[in-house]
């Protein structure tokens, strides 16, 4: 097992987390920053096979000591923000915004909030008034610790098997990565779910491996080629393309080749590059998790109760905010609770655990049964608050997505004719959908909304 502590990965962390922060909160500054998240998907999936790949393989290791390792890095932070964010909105937010948070809320510990988020919406659809629409990664990445512990339980003992579905998914994954974002057939479903996703976890898995079996090469050049590397991975998302189709596409594989390429370079080195291991960095990557977690709740809890977002100072104080209670998140939460001062028993951490997501789920179903705890308004008031919340939820049930992942229409009435009306329109038009529905049916004309727009207009516009 290769646990020598890397300070170049927390370095490469630290682009990722700022690329995703200056995106988040100065859009026009870092207007691709988003790739960030791709990045840190790459690491992920390098730092766990460096950690535990080989080791599970060996049997020098369990998946229990797996699972409880990712329990003790990651839910800790997410439930003491998911506590704060909650418990602000309580006091800030309308009913209306209360409840959507509400939804999203339960899905957490369920690790599924990306399934929810990707039944919403784009996610650069009104983002700021979603300020949990961050954790969708953290969804992405423990549905893909699932995944990787099943690969054990499956395949574990049969050595071909095992490396057969390692190198296999993630092409796959990659090949429906191309089928639904380059090809326009689900971009919503590439950006949050996993089976697009995959493939850049699954990079950084491949990038451990070919380390770990080719140590050699020319010792000399490794620390300049480790530095156009980071270079390649800082620039990729300042990279504009123009209006071509591929530009994303172009953009995403190169900033994760990139992370894939620093990565084994940083591993290959036994030297120390010193602009890759400047401390102030190195502390940004070291709480680039927590800071992830915190640097989205203000910009989106402050756009929300402002009826606008942000400006640049009000950004600058948010984020100010993000990194304090980030550093102190890491120091008196993450930090003890991986390094077990606190909640050393694995028991002790599965309690725990269970503990705060039934308050987690108690917490979003009271809130959903009061209307966005209404109660906090006179009763008439709250009434009209009750009233607020009838409305439809979504443009097509959830089950007709995922039975039918490419169909680019949504059928909102069950009549069979050669001709019939179609909505092209927003999400305003979601809230007529059962009355033209039924003025359908009592017509006998069958009537059906677009899942996206873009596509439709598209041909309307070049025929």
């Amino acid at each position: 097992m290769i646990r020598r502590y890397l300070p170049e990965i927390d370095t490469l962390r630290a682009i990722a987390v700022t690329l995703v922060v200056l995106f988040h909160a100065y859009p026009t500054l870092v207007p691709n920053g988003f790739l960030g998240v791709d990045i840190f998907f790459v690491i992920s999936g390098y730092v766990i096979s460096r950690a535990y790949l080989f080791p599970l393989l060996e049997r020098r290791a369990s998946l229990a000591d797996f699972y409880s390792a990712r329990f003790r890095r990651l839910a800790p932070a997410l439930f003491l923000t998911l506590g704060v964010t909650t418990a602000v909105a309580f006091m800030l937010l309308m009913p209306r915004d209360l409840m959507n948070l509400a939804w999203s809320l339960i899905a957490q510990p369920f690790y599924v909030q990306n399934f929810y988020y990707w039944n919403e919406g784009d996610y650069f659809a009104l983002p700021l008034e979603k300020p949990l629409l961050h954790t969708w990664s953290l969804a992405v990445e423990e549905q893909f610790y699932l995944a990787f512990g099943a690969l054990f339980l499956v395949a574990g003992g049969r050595r071909r098997l095992f490396w057969s579905l390692l190198i296999g998914m993630p092409c796959l994954s990659l090949l429906f990565y191309f089928a639904f974002n380059t090809a326009g057939l689900s971009p919503r479903a590439a950006f949050y779910l996993l089976p697009a996703r995959l493939w850049q976890l699954g990079l950084g898995i491949l990038a451990f491996c070919v380390v770990r079996k080719y140590r050699e090469g020319p010792e000399r050049s490794r620390p300049f080629l480790s530095l156009i590397a980071v270079g390649l991975v800082c620039i990729a998302p300042l990279i504009t393309m123009g209006n071509m189709n591929l530009a994303p596409t172009a953009q995403t594989l190169t900033a994760c080749a990139a992370t894939a390429w620093a990565l084994a370079l940083i591993e290959l080195h036994t030297g120390h590059f010193a602009l890759l291991r400047l401390r102030a960095v190195r502390y940004i990557g070291k709480i680039s998790y927590p800071l992830y977690l915190w640097h989205w709740p203000p910009l989106s809890i402050g756009a929300i109760v402002l009826d606008r977002p942000l400006n640049a100072f009000e950004s600058t104080l948010a984020m100010i905010l993000a990194i304090v209670l980030a550093s102190l998140t890491y120091h008196f939460v993450e930090t003890p609770i991986r390094s077990r001062r606190l909640i050393p028993d694995r028991r002790a951490l599965f309690r725990a655990f269970c503990t705060v997501s039934i308050a987690t789920l108690a917490i979003g179903t009271i809130i959903l049964a009061t209307n966005g705890a209404a109660f906090r308004y006179p009763e008439r008031v709250a009434f009209l608050f009750g009233t607020q919340q009838d409305r439809v939820t979504g443009r097509c049930p959830t089950p007709d997505q995922i039975l039918q992942p490419m169909a680019r229409l949504c059928p909102v009435n069950a009549v069979e004719r050669d001709s019939g009306i179609l909505v092209i329109s927003d999400s305003h038009a979601d809230q007529y959908r059962d009355v033209l529905a039924a003025l359908g049916h009592a017509y006998g004309m069958p009537v059906s909304y677009t899942r996206t727009n873009h596509n439709f207009i598209g041909q309307i516009r070049n025929p």
